[in-house]
């Protein structure tokens, strides 16, 4: 059994590392087709100016971002840096996102983002975030953070935040306050 392992250890180190080799190989002869510069690292495989994006009826998103590392531990999961994303909920909403970090879920789904954050809403709100969890299937939000959202009109303070694309429901908690700025009275 020891004169196996002695041949059979190095030999799975060999191939393993040949695999990894030929990946790399594999990406940088893809990077001339316009997917940007791949590289692997200890962190996983890197990417370059990515880009993704998906619709589903009239809901649509397109997100890029400077850097991207897929995770070797689970390809499904992308971190992100330098993220801009553009959400088209329905033909009269879209919101504009920007975030230093985020975590993409092709599994779920789901596109975390932090450190940075900023919502532009197509109807005059930009909002500033800790964090948010954006469902890209179903358009829905949440944050369990502070955030404010400010307008011309005025401005909401709170401590969490929850919206629901399907109902049209945007649920203010925790500690919530708003002030309200009168408009320009006509003469």
């Amino acid at each position: 059994m020891v004169k196996v392992l002695r041949i059979l250890l190095p030999l799975t180190g060999v191939l393993i590392l040949a695999g990894m080799t030929a990946l790399v190989v594999v990406f940088n002869i893809l990077t001339g087709l316009g997917i940007g510069n791949v590289s692997l690292s200890s962190d996983g495989l890197v990417m370059d100016r990515p880009e993704l994006s998906g619709h589903d009826g009239e809901r649509s998103y397109k997100v890029s971002a400077v850097r991207a590392i897929q995770r070797l531990s689970d390809p499904r999961i992308i971190d992100l840096e330098n993220i801009r994303a553009d959400i088209v909920l329905d033909p009269t909403q879209s919101a504009k996102v920007s975030a230093l970090k985020g975590t993409y879920d092709n599994g779920a789904e789901t596109l975390a983002l932090y450190d940075g954050l900023q919502v532009e809403w197509s109807e005059g709100y930009i909002v500033d975030l800790a964090e948010v969890t954006i469902d890209l299937k179903s358009g829905a939000l949440k944050t369990t953070e502070p955030f404010s959202i400010r307008s011309e009109n005025g401005n909401i303070r709170a401590g969490q935040l929850t919206y629901d694309q399907d109902k049209g429901i945007v649920r203010f908690t925790d500690g919530i306050r708003m002030v309200l700025t009168p408009g320009a009275q006509e003469e």
